[in-house]
């Protein structure tokens, strides 16, 4: 764009612009920021003719957007902020914030991260809430990671998201109170000999586990399948079940309930997991707070 095109671009009508995309009908835009219908009506000829693009298209008794709509509507989103901030000189203080943080997450990784999360959140950010919504294998193929600011992923995902790697963990095996197993390590005999309980809290999860193992050519017993990690932990309780889950749930769950863990069959290689996130967050003072907070959760302490 040069300098010329610059100095033409008319700033005021960015407001308009978002109303309409957002509302996709004249008169609703122009009654959410307070513009008659026919201005509103010559701001969208202007923005048609300033983009050369439609925007917005009649469909039925229906306004939609075209794809040049959709792609500004995500555009705004990051523009906006950056301008208002442009013009405050305000600089992010997660004491004074009242944001809102959406993250996607199974239930082990909410189990590893949203305490210590929340423990910072109501130390240094009082005003900022927390909502977590369940994760699954396909959940970044869909609109909500658009809306979603963070998911803790233990599968890759394409490359048009950010990606950071987190952690690692390895699978222990929790043995039931009435399995009776004398040795001290685990053999991939040993553990195939075992019944176990299947924790699928989202479709194809378990698959982290039963996957690599068909790969090598093994399939367990699965004796229960079920979609909660509580109910698993109590049934190990009063039966000779196994049930595999990762070390950072595995050794408070034994040592509280008094039960058997040993280290999986190297066959079950560890779990890593990444945060990913859309790109339209990644300058959102809110965000880069988020994202640097929960590495501090996984950063090793420094020595005394």
């Amino acid at each position: 764009m040069s300098k010329a095109q610059f100095r033409n671009i008319d700033l005021n009508l960015l407001i308009p612009l978002k109303a309409l995309l957002h509302e996709r009908n004249v008169t609703r835009a122009a009654e959410r920021i307070h513009l008659s219908q026919s201005a509103m009506s010559r701001a969208l000829d202007r923005l048609r003719s300033e983009f050369g693009d439609e925007l917005l298209v009649r469909v039925g008794p229906n306004y939609e957007l075209t794809p040049r709509g959709s792609e500004l509507i995500d555009e705004l989103a990051q523009v906006m902020p950056r301008l208002a901030r442009l013009w405050a000189g305000e600089t992010f203080s997660p004491a004074q914030s009242e944001g809102h943080i959406r993250l996607a997450m199974n239930d082990y990784a909410t189990s590893v991260v949203l305490a210590p999360l929340a423990e910072i959140c109501g130390r240094l950010a009082p005003g900022i809430t927390l909502e977590a919504v369940p994760w699954h294998e396909r959940f970044h193929e869909e609109s909500g990671l658009v809306t979603t600011h963070l998911i803790l992923s233990p599968l890759s995902v394409p490359s048009t998201f950010r990606v950071e790697p987190l952690f690692e963990d390895i699978f222990v095996c929790v043995l039931g109170r009435k399995l009776k197993h004398r040795k001290t390590s685990l053999t991939m005999k040993d553990y195939l000999s075992f019944r176990h309980i299947s924790v699928e809290t989202q479709p194809n999860q378990q698959s982290l586990i039963d996957r690599p193992l068909g790969e090598a050519g093994f399939q367990r017993r699965l004796a229960v399948h079920l979609p909660y990690f509580l109910a698993a932990i109590r049934m190990l309780e009063t039966t000779d079940l196994a049930l595999t889950i990762p070390a950072r749930i595995a050794a408070p769950v034994a040592a509280l309930h008094d039960l058997v863990s040993l280290k999986a069959p190297k066959e079950i290689p560890p779990i890593r997991y990444s945060m990913v996130w859309h790109p339209r967050f990644e300058s959102d003072p809110l965000h880069m707070w988020l994202r640097e907070t929960v590495r501090q959760i996984f950063r090793p302490a420094p020595p005394l």
